[in-house]
């Protein structure tokens, strides 16, 4: 299952932030918003037209588009790859589990003969 654009909207927007050395309140007054405006955004209370889109990404001087790639900071790569990462321990779990059975009961046949 594919994570919300919004997490991810979110996640890119604090680590290029962050990466660029603003706080909310200083990046919010860059883009000519409220002082509370980015805290708006990174916690959900409201979500930005393009416009706005637009100038955080000209003030953190990267590509619109990389606040919207689930594969553009550590914590999206993570959050887009826990589903797989999931199915593959339950899988490996699985077979540890099937392997351990298989020889307790061998084991258990031994000693009863």
């Amino acid at each position: 299952m594919s994570e919300p654009l919004r997490d991810i909207f979110i996640r890119n927007l604090k680590y290029y932030r962050k990466q660029s050395g603003f706080s909310q309140e200083k990046l919010s007054y860059a883009i000519n918003m409220s002082m509370n405006y980015i805290n708006q955004l990174e916690n959900k209370n409201s979500f930005p037209p393009p416009e706005i889109i637009d100038k955080i990404s000209n003030v953190l001087k990267i590509k619109p588009v990389k606040l919207f790639d689930e594969n553009q900071c550590p914590s999206n790569i993570i959050a887009s790859q826990r589903s797989a990462f999931a199915e593959e321990l339950a899988k490996n779990v699985q077979e540890r589990l099937r392997i351990d059975i298989q020889q307790a009961v061998l084991n258990a046949i031994k000693e009863a003969i």
